[in-house]
């Protein structure tokens, strides 16, 4: 007759409860009979990122009529009166709700602001006519249509030529340089390319 063992169980529970624990520790980024580490975060993918951009709109007043070029430094762009007839003094707007992070004299981009609008994008704006604190302070909340400034030609690289060198960056961890410049969108449309130019792009800021 067999008889069974009265230890065989427990000896199966604390297996079962070692194997479980330690799956538990890799999971949480444990390391097993060491200390505790974080767990390993993935970098977001392009496709997440562009899902969390902004709804950005053109930073100018609704149903205006702008020239858009990327020249060599896309995907930065450069933005000009349709027809470029003239566009020294016309206001600028941020497109989107966000908050000022710097407000300052740049010797290349002259007078300058950068706003911050959340979920790590950020957009620049170069070569503003008046001091760049004139309209804004650092801190200060803006909303889409809130002036921040007006076209300038400010900075040794605007060529003494008045127009709007504007940037939408992404950055996660502090404030973006150029180095994180992205593809520029405006209500929902990409502009982006190297030497690239559109004529006549309507301002959706309404």
């Amino acid at each position: 007759m067999t008889t069974t063992s009265t230890t065989a169980r427990p000896v199966r529970r604390r297996t079962a409860v070692a194997l479980s624990a330690t799956a538990l520790a890799v999971c949480l980024g444990v390391q097993v009979g060491g200390t505790a580490t974080a767990a390993p975060v993935s970098a977001p993918d392009a496709a997440s990122v562009a899902a969390a951009k902004p709804k950005f709109q053109m930073p100018f007043k609704c149903n205006t009529h702008w020239r858009i070029d990327t020249w060599g430094h896309n995907p930065a762009i450069d933005m000009v009166v349709k027809g470029n007839t003239g566009s020294s003094g016309k206001p600028v707007y941020p497109g989107y709700k966000g908050k000022v992070v710097k407000a300052y004299k740049d010797s290349g981009a002259g007078n300058m602001i950068i706003i911050n609008h959340g979920g790590g994008w950020y957009t620049a704006y170069y070569h503003l006519k008046d001091s760049a604190t004139k309209y804004v302070k650092v801190g200060q909340t803006v909303t889409a249509k809130k002036q921040i400034g007006r076209i300038g030609a400010t900075g040794k690289n605007s060529g003494n030529h008045a127009h709007l060198h504007y940037e939408q960056r992404y950055r996660t961890n502090g404030i973006p340089t150029e180095k994180h410049r992205k593809p520029v969108h405006f209500n929902g449309k990409s502009y982006t390319g190297k030497s690239k130019t559109w004529l006549d792009v309507v301002s959706k800021n309404c």
